[in-house]
């Protein structure tokens, strides 16, 4: 296997009826069966037609806009493999400079569709496998990614961080997502940030308890907790560890 499903539904939207922006901890794909509007995924602002399909990684920030009343295929997926797939919007058209083995992506996500249905026997295997094969199609059609996207491979792991640090974060998966081994992945978030992955998770933790230290009377134990340490024994610690001064000495010297 190369994939798991994690959702797959359809809705309709009625013009005014908009998606807020919103996250998953996997990636996305949205097909417009019906109507146009504008979507932003991440920094991006696109627009969407019939028959394109939306792809958004996981962590990043997404909306989505109706002009026209609008049909979509949802479907949530998180790679097995170490793949990287672009984010935008695409279209599932045909070109007269397509490769000649190029197929659409509809039929496939309506194979998916008619299995979530009927609820055959190992339906769920069958699921799996083709959201596997839907992986492998999209790492052919979208070979190469956009420029944005290598320029910037590690801009929904930091989102993603930036959001859920008080959080368990699973490095590992991450890394998946990315398209890298954990060991690469360490290394080239390190290069890029400055930082390891655990280290700039710490960071962010130890930023917000200073400034819930200062600016509430909150517990040393709900400091704890709300920055996502494990205890407090570990939340002093570290916190001394990082800034030279235990918490409750640190709330005493803040003006």
């Amino acid at each position: 296997m190369y994939a798991r499903l994690d959702f797959l539904f359809s809705i309709a939207h009625m013009p005014g009826n908009d998606v807020t922006l919103h996250r998953h901890g996997c990636y996305e794909l949205v097909y417009y069966l019906k109507g146009n509007g504008k979507t932003r995924i991440g920094d991006d602002d696109y627009e969407y037609r019939e028959d394109d399909y939306a792809l958004i990684r996981p962590g990043t920030p997404h909306d989505e806009r109706h002009a026209a009343p609008t049909e979509v295929l949802c479907l949530g997926f998180a790679p097995l493999r170490e793949f990287a797939l672009p984010e935008g919007v695409f279209s599932d058209q045909r070109f007269k400079d397509d490769v000649d083995d190029y197929a659409p992506v509809l039929p496939l996500l309506l194979g998916m569709v008619k299995e979530m249905r009927n609820k055959d026997e190992d339906y769920a295997g069958m699921l799996d496998l083709l959201a596997s094969q839907l992986v492998l199609m999209l790492r052919r059609r979208l070979a190469g990614g956009s420029p944005a996207y290598d320029e910037d491979k590690f801009r929904y792991a930091i989102n993603y961080m930036n959001e859920n640090f008080h959080q368990r974060i699973d490095f590992g998966s991450l890394a998946a997502m990315a398209g890298y081994s954990l060991d690469r992945y360490r290394h080239l978030f390190k290069a890029h940030t400055g930082a390891s992955p655990g280290r700039y998770v710490l960071g962010r933790r130890i930023a917000h308890a200073r400034t819930l230290l200062r600016e509430t009377r909150r517990s040393i134990s709900g400091i704890a907790a709300d920055c996502g340490f494990a205890s407090d024994s570990q939340f002093c610690s570290l916190f001394k560890r990082e800034t030279g001064w235990s918490p409750g000495a640190y709330r005493k010297a803040s003006p």
